[in-house]
């Protein structure tokens, strides 16, 4: 029973050294509380129309209305609506 808790303490401190680690190593990462609250760093996200997938306002193409997440999802868009 004393080496069954033995090695559950070590494993309880080398996971939590291990996360103090990986924190230090990578301070950039934000945590999921300030990223809700905060916009994104290219502005607000907006979903292509075509493929679903949601690009910074900033760095979409913009036909009319509608932002793009690339050329070919543009083209298909102005194609349908033909």
């Amino acid at each position: 029973m004393r080496l069954l808790i033995r090695v559950l303490l070590v494993f309880f401190v080398i996971s939590a050294l291990l996360s103090i680690v990986r924190g230090l190593l990578n301070p950039t990462t934000p945590n999921r509380r300030q990223a809700r609250g905060n916009p994104p760093p290219g502005g607000r996200l907006i979903k292509d129309p075509i493929c679903g997938i949601y690009v910074a306002e900033s760095s979409a193409l913009q036909s009319g209305d509608n932002y793009f997440c690339s050329e070919e999802c543009r083209q298909k868009f102005i194609a349908a609506k033909a």
